[in-house]
């Protein structure tokens, strides 16, 4: 369930990053922040651009950088969702075959392809806050984080005694395509980090038949 809970601190929507970041991206760094101020107009514009996807297709990279490993951990796949109704399918395809589904309020593991119920308050928990990162509901999203802009993208930062977690997420928005991500970085509080690239994004296209059986 952990590997859920960071994806929805990631996904939250295609993700990408623009060319200002992505030299200190390699060194596992962030951008500094170059709007401290917040300007409510920006963060309305961020807002408006996500409420208007409704479904999302990409691959993705998973990268988990640990202090105890010299090299990260990688994993490839691709993600779908759709927003009305519902559903998200997140697979990884490389080095093994498992991911899960979430359909409404109902949770599914993936394994090998194939789908197992998962029960639970937590399954909903999970569904409904996935919802809030991929709509980017700033109303939502800031009462548990601060939320700072920076060229190319934003970040948050948990507020005081709320998810311990993460120490902060940032969020890169694609340069070809302000409605898309390309990537997304979570820092650990003890310096651990995971960085979720994004390519091949596809925003409001049809989605395949079955996608999400």
């Amino acid at each position: 369930m952990k590997i859920l809970l960071l994806v929805l601190a990631m996904f939250l929507t295609p993700l990408a990053w623009a060319e200002p970041a992505q030299k200190a991206e390699c060194a596992g760094e962030v951008p500094p922040v170059q709007n401290v101020a917040q300007k409510a107009d920006d963060l309305a514009q961020i807002a408006a651009r996500f409420s208007a996807v409704q479904t999302i297709h990409s691959r993705f990279t998973q990268e988990k950088h640990m202090a105890l490993l010299t090299e990260p951990v990688v994993s490839e796949g691709v993600f779908s969702f759709e927003k009305s109704p519902a559903r998200i399918r997140w697979e990884y395809q490389k080095p093994f075959k498992n991911g899960f589904i979430l359909d409404g309020s109902s949770a599914y593991r993936l394994e090998e392809g194939k789908k197992t119920p998962v029960k639970g308050v937590m399954a909903r928990n999970i569904a409904a806050q996935m919802l809030v990162w991929l709509s980017f509901d700033l109303q939502t999203l800031s009462k548990t984080y601060a939320i700072t802009v920076f060229e190319g993208g934003v970040r948050l930062k948990p507020l005081s005694g709320k998810n311990k977690m993460l120490e902060e997420i940032s969020v890169w928005f694609a340069a070809d395509n302000p409605q898309a991500l390309s990537k997304i970085q979570m820092t650990e509080p003890g310096g651990d980090y995971t960085v979720l690239s994004f390519t091949e994004t596809q925003i409001n296209k049809p989605l395949a038949e079955g996608t999400f059986k």
